[in-house]
């Protein structure tokens, strides 16, 4: 099951370059790390909750959203 789970997420364009770390309990799986959006964390969550076998996704992943090529708003 850890090589399906570390496929789902290297898969995944946004979830690939993040810093997503798992690990297995059971038929249970704990992601933790830093994403750069919410997005991209609800994704890691769904990519791997529909590995067979994973019966729940514990999403404890921090959202930090990269400064770099992000578009800002301005309050001027």
């Amino acid at each position: 099951m850890s090589e399906l789970i570390k496929q789902a997420i290297s898969t995944s364009v946004l979830v690939a370059n993040q810093n997503v770390e798992y690990q297995i309990e059971q038929e249970q799986v704990v992601l933790t790390g830093i994403v750069g959006s919410y997005y991209a964390k609800q994704l890691a969550q769904e990519s791997v909750s529909r590995i067979q076998g994973v019966r729940q996704v514990h999403n404890r992943l921090t959202v930090t959203p990269d400064q770099t090529g992000q578009p800002t708003l301005s309050t001027n």
